[in-house]
């Protein structure tokens, strides 16, 4: 049983404070107790801001009794618990106190100066404090990062949930970082048309859940937008959406409500039509996807690209490959949260190489239009040459030309000539060369290519 102690202030620390509430007077301060076996009797102690006097302490609920390592919230005397957004933020282990006055301050804390926050002992010696900046937008609070470190700006940062985290751990506590390639970009709409909006699909690629929170779009130069404003979990094998306007659930019906779907604050994601980079980055600045799309990845047979997306063929394979992208088959113009119209799957190799599917159909109908080329290679290093001949021996289309490559490589294709021109139907021959870039052994491999059309 734990020890009540009215002297044991020192394991009293500020945890967050919110000082530009999105509704009106909701500013609140979290206090945490940081010891292991003490309880401490809050009622001699004070919060003060500023330099107004310091205010005393009333239980709205729980009593004034802070157990070991839980938290208290400290509301504006005026504030409507019943009625508010926290109430239902707040967890029921957490206490409840609301200050003796109306307001922190004489009209409640300043979020355009910033200021001091202090908790007060019954001696009117200051416990903790802290200096928030006010540098915040509206519905975001300041959480301390690590609470058992002091309360420097260094240990300080904005909050990544809206309206905080009142009475629980703060969104800055345990953020994994991630490798590259475990969420990744796997369609973009940067041209919609009239009532749609921009959007920028996701994909977990990974084994694993990936938190969203934190997660970072760089678009262009200058524009980057949160993933989630709540603490979001995406499975392995799911969709998230960001869009930059609700009108998206409307053009896409089957969505309704999607949980993995989050809108950016802003009218635009400012998703270029001529094309542009887009950087996906954790909370650390880890990369986890990057590559630079171009409005020339949308398919030559396509009269007009105005509210068609980008989809990827396969999300596992390479974003920054123009040939691993191309446009939407979808009657709607895109799929988001859904399958790609275009996706081929990476079928597993069961010899040195691999096409699937063989036949394809490369007829824009969004039912194998692509092919996907496999081919695992004994040498960890080699130069490569991927060519496809007609029947006649006549090339038709040069891939690869005396690259470096790895052993394992997949390459998706669309059925088109060097000319960008639709091969006619038939049997072409897929012809991949291989030299050593160390010993010099070379090998050839040869692999029949059907194309074929519906009747």
């Amino acid at each position: 049983m734990s020890e009540i102690s009215a002297q044991s202030e020192s394991v009293l620390t500020l945890s967050e404070v919110m000082f530009y509430p999105a509704e009106t007077n909701g500013e609140f301060v979290e206090i945490y107790n940081l010891s292991f076996t003490e309880t401490v009797d809050l009622s001699g102690i004070k919060f003060k801001y500023s330099s107004a006097s310091p205010n005393s302490l009333i239980p709205m609920r729980g009593g004034m009794l802070l157990g070991p390592r839980k938290f208290a919230v400290i509301l504006q005397g005026n504030y409507d618990l019943e009625n508010g957004l926290y109430k239902p933020l707040i967890p029921q282990s957490a206490l409840i106190l609301k200050t003796s006055s109306n307001y922190f301050g004489s009209a409640g804390m300043s979020n355009s100066t910033g200021n001091t926050v202090s908790l007060v002992n019954s001696s009117g010696n200051i416990i903790d404090a802290y200096i928030y900046s006010a540098n915040n937008t509206a519905g975001y609070s300041d959480e301390k990062i690590s609470l058992t470190k002091e309360n420097s700006s260094s240990n300080w940062e904005n909050s990544l949930t809206l309206h905080g985290t009142p009475g629980t751990f703060n969104s800055l506590s345990n953020i994994p970082s991630y490798p590259f390639h475990a969420l990744v970009v796997n369609e973009i709409m940067f041209d919609p048309a009239e009532g749609n909006s921009e959007y920028i699909e996701f994909y977990n690629a990974s084994e694993d859940s990936v938190r969203l929170i934190g997660l970072q779009i760089f678009a262009g130069t200058s524009n980057k937008f949160k993933l989630a404003s709540k603490n979001l979990i995406l499975p392995p094998q799911k969709y998230y959406l960001l869009a930059s306007d609700s009108a998206v659930f409307n053009c896409y019906p089957y969505l309704g409500n999607p949980e993995y779907a989050g809108l950016v604050s802003v009218s635009s994601i400012s998703l270029s039509n001529e094309g542009g980079n887009l950087l996906l980055k954790d909370y650390y600045g880890n990369i986890m996807d990057s590559l630079y799309y171009s409005p020339q990845w949308h398919s030559v047979n396509i009269v007009t690209t105005k509210n068609r997306s980008l989809e990827k063929i396969n999300p596992l394979f390479d974003s920054g490959a123009g040939t691993n992208w191309n446009s939407c088959a979808d009657p709607l113009g895109g799929t988001p949260c859904r399958p790609n119209s275009i996706f081929s799957k990476n079928e597993t190799r069961s010899s040195s190489v691999t096409v699937s599917p063989n036949p394809f159909s490369p007829d824009g109908d969004g039912f194998e239009d692509y092919t996907v080329i496999n081919f695992d290679l004994a040498e960890n290093f080699v130069q490569v040459r991927i060519k496809v001949f007609d029947s006649q021996g006549r090339l038709v289309r040069n891939f690869i030309e005396n690259r470096l490559s790895a052993s394992q490589n997949s390459i998706v294709y669309d059925g088109l000539d060097d000319a960008g021109k639709p091969l006619r139907i038939g049997i072409y021959i897929l012809l991949i060369e291989t030299s050593s870039a160390g010993s010099g052994n070379a090998s050839v491999y040869k692999m029949p290519l059907v194309i074929a059309r519906k009747l």
